[in-house]
């Protein structure tokens, strides 16, 4: 289960980094500050992918203790 749950974590970050991607947040920053613009996408990616991961994971373990009460 814990490498399950690093493995999700990985692919949740690069996912949320993959959408994140889509979003035109230059027009925030100054002209030439792309070091600050990539940081920021990386850490929100790293906040939203660890969200996403702990959600799926508690997901599948209710849904494996479900199973237990109707067995």
């Amino acid at each position: 289960m814990a490498l399950m749950h690093i493995i999700l974590h990985i692919l949740s970050v690069i996912f949320c980094f993959w959408l994140l991607q889509g979003l035109n947040i230059q027009r925030l920053f100054l002209k030439g500050e792309t070091g600050r613009i990539i940081l920021l996408l990386i850490v929100i990616s790293v906040l939203l992918g660890s969200a996403l991961s702990n959600f799926i994971m508690d997901f599948f373990y209710l849904v494996q203790d479900a199973s237990l009460i109707f067995n």
